[in-house]
């Protein structure tokens, strides 16, 4: 069934080509089905958002549920992600104070914040992890996230927060907020050096909480508040039990938008660079001088349309190429391959190589990899023996 398969759209492709009548050379239809592919998994992106909601049924619950959670609590990878940070903390006078996590999320995965504490320094300081399953149809992601905050708090109720996020937040700030994020920033003592810059011109500061109790008043408060406000712009809306927010469709055209801008997250030129050349160059290496040269060497006519030794060197360059980038990279979007591999390879080799849907699987590759690394990675759920 399969070779009959091939053979139709093979026949089908041929009656599409173009005859040039002065040399009777075949123009080949500039398609392949990396084309296809790429629009359904867009058109899913754009018009999915509300299906995969429903789908994961996350909220936001309108009143915290804070449970502290003791040192001894906290698992030895638990211990390890939290150790450097620790040590950088250490390095800024900010000692542990507690660990609390929100017990009444709905579907939003796990979540733990360590609070650091500075007697000389009227700057609180947390650590939050967050990790997340997504799961769409059959394909499930997961991914284990951080942030740092400072955060002073005024005589006059302003609040001023600095904080890594490493991705553009989708939140409206409330005018009572003043919220600096710098996604480019790693360096802690850079981070805090922002936060105490700002700080200084905004008046008086308030105390930190000193312990669990007064944290965890604070958490909610301030949930509670920034929840009514985001209510009222039209980010959040409430469940019709009235007991959780859900997102808007709203904030999920700012995630759609944040999916596409490569400007919303933390961006590391090294690893941008190198995966573009990874995943531009090896295949045209082989596209336009490996492939050809092996069909010469063992003397084979080329061919456009059907598998041949130079296509399969092609499909491994594609997959090679995916690892690479999938062991290099910590993200790599679909529209990100088809614009360093795609429009590269079909700009200087034309629609010479086939009709395979090679990107999809460089793609596919290097999402892959990058999926087990993070399940390799995960701090929160214990991994099943023999998985990754």
């Amino acid at each position: 069934m399969a070779e009959l398969v091939e053979s139709q759209l093979v026949k089908a492709l041929r009656l599409l080509s173009i005859e040039k009548p002065e040399n009777n050379i075949a123009m080949v239809i500039p398609f392949d089905v990396d084309l296809p592919i790429f629009a359904i998994a867009t058109f899913k992106i754009l018009f999915g958002g509300r299906q995969r909601a429903q789908q994961n049924q996350r909220a936001i619950p309108v009143d915290l549920q804070i449970e502290e959670m003791k040192d001894s609590a906290l698992s030895e990878a638990q211990r390890e992600y939290i150790r450097p940070f620790d040590e950088k903390l250490a390095a800024l006078n900010y000692r542990p104070l507690c660990n609390t996590r929100v017990t009444n999320f709905r579907n939003y995965g796990f979540n733990l914040s360590r609070h650091y504490h500075n007697p000389a320094d009227s700057v609180s300081c947390v650590l939050t992890i967050i990790e997340l399953k997504a799961k769409s149809g059959s394909v499930e992601a997961v991914k284990t996230s951080s942030l740092v905050a400072f955060t002073t708090r005024f005589s006059d109720g302003t609040l001023l927060l600095t904080r890594s996020l490493t991705s553009k937040s989708l939140m409206d700030d409330p005018p009572w907020r003043i919220t600096q994020d710098f996604r480019q920033v790693s360096d802690l003592a850079v981070l805090k050096q922002r936060h105490d810059s700002r700080a200084s011109s905004l008046g008086t500061p308030n105390p930190p909480a000193a312990d669990v109790e007064q944290i965890s008043e604070r958490q909610r408060a301030e949930h509670r508040r920034f929840s009514e406000y985001q209510l009222a712009r039209g980010i959040y809306q409430l469940l019709p039990d009235h007991t959780a927010y859900e997102a808007t469709d709203k904030t999920r055209l700012r995630g759609i938008w944040n999916h596409y801008n490569p400007f919303a997250q933390r961006i590391s030129w090294t690893e941008t660079i190198l995966t573009a050349l990874i995943a531009c160059v090896l295949p045209l290496v082989t596209i336009l001088k490996l492939a050809p040269a092996c069909e010469a060497r063992l003397g084979l006519a080329p061919a456009r349309s059907h598998l041949t030794i130079g296509k399969l060197l092609i499909f491994a360059a594609y997959l090679l190429a995916g690892v690479l980038v999938g062991w290099i990279s910590q993200r790599f979007t679909f529209h990100w391959a088809m614009l360093c591999s795609y429009f590269p390879a079909h700009l200087l080799a034309g629609w010479t190589f086939g009709w395979y849907p090679y990107t999809t699987l460089m793609y596919v590759t290097a999402f892959g990899i990058i999926q087990s690394k993070r399940r390799r990675a995960v701090i929160f759920e214990p991994r099943p023996p023999g998985k990754i």
